[in-house]
């Protein structure tokens, strides 16, 4: 074989991955850095034949210890806090603390962010396969879960942002429904 027909099996076989893997690099490291930590959001959970689709407005923040807060102003006022494995719920109807670890699924999605804005593409890819395109400055990464358990009630988490910045999350389940968190400063 000839050194031209070596390189060109060559570039058929490797280059896609290896500029992927510097440009995915690349997002994890601008999100992770990106100054800004605290975002409004619209969360839509789509309709099923049993229920409406639910709408949940509010805001977001993150800080680079790997606290999530979410403040939820409608439908109803409510604060859910996540630290390390613990979720802490607090509304209405007083506070509650769910640990993440007994709930694999939810410990998923939760973590899936959390890895995603401190930028450890290492855990990430130790628990999802990862699909990522880009277009000029626009990006899009996929995660598909490896544990079977969570991929029976997840089949996709679609991540998609500018630059630093992710613009849309969405959540597919596997039985069709999803959810759809869009960003705003």
């Amino acid at each position: 074989m000839n050194w031209f027909k070596f390189f060109l099996l060559l570039l058929m076989a490797n280059p896609i991955v290896a500029y992927s893997e510097i440009e995915i690099a690349d997002v994890f490291g601008l999100v992770s850095k990106n100054p800004n930590k605290s975002l409004k959001f619209v969360e839509l959970r789509s309709a099923t034949f049993f229920t409406e689709e639910i709408k949940t407005t509010g805001t977001v923040s993150f800080n680079d210890d790997g606290l999530m807060s979410k403040y939820i102003a409608a439908p109803r006022k409510s604060e859910i806090h996540i630290t390390d494995n613990t979720l802490l719920l607090l509304d209405d109807n007083g506070k509650r603390e769910i640990l993440l670890a007994n709930y694999p699924v939810l410990a998923s999605g939760v973590n899936a962010i959390r890895w995603l804005l401190l930028g450890n593409k290492e855990k990430i890819s130790n628990n999802y396969f990862i699909e990522y395109s880009n277009k000029l400055t626009d990006w899009k990464i996929k995660l598909i879960p490896r544990d079977s358990e969570v991929l029976s009630e997840i089949s996709s988490i679609l991540i998609t942002g500018q630059l630093g910045s992710i613009n849309v999350i969405k959540l597919s389940k596997s039985d069709g429904t999803s959810i759809i968190t869009t960003f705003s400063q």
